[in-house]
């Protein structure tokens, strides 16, 4: 019996020894696809940074043709609509000054300052966005039409005639 008992004993000791191979192997395993799921992460961020930074000065030079574009609208209602004039131009302006900080600041910059211009002015920058996204309508129109620049539609006047006023 002795015998039998000191079998089953070893075996026990050999089976805790292999269940403890094991879960260090595994522990080996896990850290192993952990480091390699960072490293892969980061070489994913590194790119999409690197094209994001390549493409600055691209997307720097659209930002200001619709910060134009904004200014021109503002022009338009300038006549009729002083007050929403004077929003709109502030938000040119500010397209305008966020495309400068898009072409001299790296893209963490970029955000913190479409974030700051949010906090500062959330009225101005929900009225600039709207009018950046019809100007961007407008162009994605002209673009995907491949129409020119002259085909694009002109801003109704805004006065009317005595005749249509209540």
């Amino acid at each position: 019996m002795k015998a039998v008992g000191d079998a089953a004993r070893q075996a026990g000791e050999q089976a805790q020894k292999a269940g403890a191979d094991a879960i260090a192997q595994a522990k080996d395993v896990a850290h192993d696809v952990q480091a390699r799921a960072g490293s892969l992460a980061q070489e994913a961020r590194d790119r999409a940074t690197a094209t994001a930074e390549s493409q600055k000065s691209d997307l720097a030079g659209k930002l200001e043709d619709v910060a134009q574009a904004v200014h021109r609208s503002g022009e338009q209602l300038e006549e009729h609509q002083d007050w929403l004039a004077h929003l709109v131009e502030q938000g040119a302006d500010e397209l305008s000054t966020l495309a400068g900080t898009l072409r001299t600041n790296d893209l963490q910059s970029l955000i913190g300052s479409l974030g700051s211009l949010a906090t500062r002015q959330p009225a101005l920058f929900v009225g600039t966005s709207m009018a950046a996204g019809f100007a961007l309508a407008r162009v994605g129109r002209v673009a995907v039409a491949g129409a020119s620049k002259a085909d694009l539609p002109t801003m109704p006047s805004l006065a009317r005639t005595p005749n249509e006023r209540k």
